[in-house]
């Protein structure tokens, strides 16, 4: 039969001992053989372990009962180069209690993501870089260093809370001393300043679809803040900004725009460069273009259902010479008198010359 380990011996309590006392040898023990402050003792894993182990079972009411009884108890193990921020951590929950390890969702997050007009109409694929929480490594997310255990806060108790009546109602309120830890600290982590977190840069991938409209949310789901102790991560919520084009314009599945053109170049006809939402394109300009014509670019407009593309419609702004020299005046005249010109004009000035008939 193998012999039993005597855990109260360990500890160096009385069997009667009450959970108090057990929980106070363990931390001061735990303290001292801890095999940080022991680098150069190879036995002090081994007497580590036996602490662990030793509180596993008599810091519990039913293992401490079974043990009592002669029963078999799970023992926590302690394997050999296990990573101390773990293994110190459960040190830590056994001696402070468990706080927050229930379950727990991650914060849902939102993001506002600027666009083009061209990016929203035709859908795009851009990558965000979030801020995310994550738990700080060097201390197991618990803000302080694992080197050393800390000490109960005696003002609270070691709850966390204190209750003030400050009228005819008591309230609890965070204790000061130990800002709600229930321990005091005597050297925050190094890594993460206290907060038990860090904030990293992650990237991530959305498609935007086609035909977005401005403030429209999309959802992307797991992309929030990470859940904690097996808690689902939360959502980010994408609002889309859609910044307005210079020329371009929706109406329904055509795209709309004004273009000024030079009188000289409406007379001659010739290529025209205008702005579409894929791009620059060239198109032909007749002779003798006038003011308010609208030309069709067929296929440049937005997705329709069934594969097809709308249009787009150049309305032309005929542009007047804003400052004309005498030369290129007595141009302008010499043209304005060719009757082949300005047929209109010149059937109109004989009819005045006639007079009314």
């Amino acid at each position: 039969m193998a012999e039993r380990t005597d855990y109260y011996a360990v500890l160096g309590v009385e069997r009667d001992a009450a959970l108090s006392t057990i929980k106070a040898a363990y931390r001061r023990l735990a303290s001292a053989h801890h095999p940080d402050r022991n680098p150069h003792d190879d036995s002090a894993t081994l007497r580590f372990q036996s602490l662990v182990q030793a509180y596993g079972v008599l810091g519990d009411a039913k293992s401490r009962a079974a043990y009592d009884a002669g029963r078999p108890v799970e023992v926590v193990q302690v394997e050999p180069g296990a990573p101390w921020a773990e293994v110190f951590g459960r040190v830590l929950d056994q001696l402070f209690g468990v706080v927050d390890r229930v379950a727990t969702r991650g914060q849902d997050m939102r993001y506002r993501l600027e666009l083009t007009l061209p990016e929203a109409a035709l859908g795009c694929s851009r990558v965000l870089r979030l801020p995310r929480q994550r738990r700080c490594e060097m201390c197991d997310g618990r803000g302080f260093d694992l080197s050393s255990l800390p000490r109960f806060c005696d003002r609270c108790a070691s709850l966390g809370t204190l209750e003030r009546r400050p009228e005819l109602r008591a309230e609890r309120v965070l204790c000061p001393d130990c800002e709600g830890r229930g321990f005091l600290v005597e050297r925050l982590c190094s890594g993460c300043s206290g907060t038990c977190v860090h904030e990293v840069r992650e990237e991530l991938t959305i498609q935007i679809p086609a035909r977005a409209q401005d403030g429209q949310r999309l959802l992307v789901r797991g992309a929030g803040e990470a859940g904690r102790h097996g808690g689902a991560d939360g959502d980010c919520y994408v609002e889309l900004e859609i910044l307005p084009h210079p020329h371009l314009r929706l109406r329904d599945d055509d795209v709309w725009m004004t273009r000024p053109v030079p009188l000289p170049l409406a007379l001659a006809g010739g290529w025209l460069e205008v702005p579409s939402l894929t791009g620059s394109q060239r198109i032909r300009l007749p002779q003798g273009s006038r003011d308010g014509d609208v030309l069709r670019m067929e296929g440049h407009g937005l997705q329709r259902e069934g594969g097809l593309r709308g249009d787009q419609f150049v309305e032309l702004r005929v542009e007047m010479p804003a400052e004309m020299t005498e030369e290129q005046l007595k141009g302008l005249e010499a043209l304005a008198s060719d009757p082949a010109s300005f047929p209109q004009s010149q059937t109109f000035e004989a009819e005045l010359e006639e007079g009314p008939r």
